[in-house]
């Protein structure tokens, strides 16, 4: 069995694993806090909210910058605006607010107040890498009797070895003699509980493990974070392809097309072929990229339905009208079907 799984640890790999066990799951997201901005003054997409919270009783905001009375800038993520009486704005936000340097236009206010606690939570859970083979300092410390080891990182190899993905793991706690094979190892690691993997990305990377998929709408099996990273894998495997050639007829099929990502996989697979990418991540990056071609958009129902619809945090999705309008503007002969 060629192994699925390596460690590293700085610059170095540390071990090579068959499988793992407690990797994938629902990432446990982070805890939703409450803040009162007091004395402020409610401006361009917050204004919009607050007035959307007074008649439904909360409303979506996403990225929200502040700047308090000491001149800090601060932002926080993923906010929804829950209610406002005279100059204080309740928002709740993923997490706490972090100090912002970006020079992003802010929201001036008095104060930011914390009005919840953070919940004391499991933040942490043991997963097993099996079948592995030690090496470099994991392999010292296993061979000199230490108990833990320094924190890693895991990746998600194809069949050549070649890495699918990145992302810490974090402290080496424990290892047995691995039920694989007596002359390996399997490894414990203490890992952070939203960093599991969706169940739909493994079946993204599975799809994916010896070459490109081909059947045509393959990407329509997956949502959400499925659809995220097969649009990661299609771009990754996407170099060298034909450029695209002015005056050109393209066909999208947009039967599936519900969302931005699933716009994105579809025109790659329109442009390029399946398991391909467009090589744009925004609507208006794909239309300079077919600048000067025919796009027949088929089904267009489908996505006049239901882009721009879906619940949201991050930033308002584009509705059907303003992707075609972004096409169009770059210069896209869009026909619609």
């Amino acid at each position: 069995m060629h192994p699925r799984y390596a460690l590293v640890s700085g610059p170095y790999e540390v071990a090579r694993c068959q499988d793992v066990e407690g990797l994938y799951g629902e990432p446990v997201p982070p805890p939703r806090l409450v803040h009162e901005l007091r004395g402020c003054e409610p401006r361009g997409e917050l204004a919009r909210a607050v007035t959307q919270a007074v008649v439904e009783g909360t409303a979506p905001l996403g990225t929200l910058h502040v700047l308090t009375h000491d001149g800090l800038a601060w932002v926080l993520e993923g906010c929804r605006v829950l209610g406002a009486r005279g100059d204080v704005v309740t928002v709740e936000s993923a997490g706490g607010p972090r100090r912002s340097h970006t020079g992003e236009p802010a929201v001036p206010c008095g104060n930011l107040v914390r009005l919840s606690r953070v919940p004391a939570a499991r933040t942490h859970t043991e997963i097993t890498f099996l079948g592995c083979v030690p090496r470099g300092g994991l392999r010292q410390a296993l061979e000199s009797g230490a108990r833990e080891y320094d924190p890693v990182r895991y990746q998600v190899l194809g069949h050549t070895g070649a890495v699918h993905h990145e992302a810490p793991a974090g402290r080496v706690t424990g290892w047995r003699g691995s039920a694989h094979d007596p002359g390996l190892f399997d490894l414990t690691v203490s890992f952070p509980r939203a960093g599991l993997v969706p169940h739909q990305k493994r079946q993204v990377w599975e799809l994916w493990h010896h070459d490109r998929p081909a059947e045509p709408g393959t990407w329509r099996r997956f949502t959400g974070p499925g659809r995220a990273e097969w649009l990661r894998q299609a771009a990754r495997r996407s170099h060298g392809v034909p450029g695209i050639v002015p005056g050109a007829t393209h066909h999208l099929d947009g039967a599936g097309i519900v969302d931005e990502d699933s716009l994105l996989c579809a025109l790659g697979e329109a442009v390029h072929g399946p398991g391909r990418a467009l090589g744009a991540a925004t609507p208006r990056e794909a239309g300079e990229l077919l600048a000067g071609t025919t796009l027949v958009w088929h089904h267009a129902d489908t996505a006049r339905a239901c882009l721009g619809v879906q619940p949201w945090s991050a930033h308002r999705p584009l509705t059907f009208e303003e992707f075609a309008e972004e096409l169009r503007t770059a210069g896209v002969r869009l026909v619609l079907d």
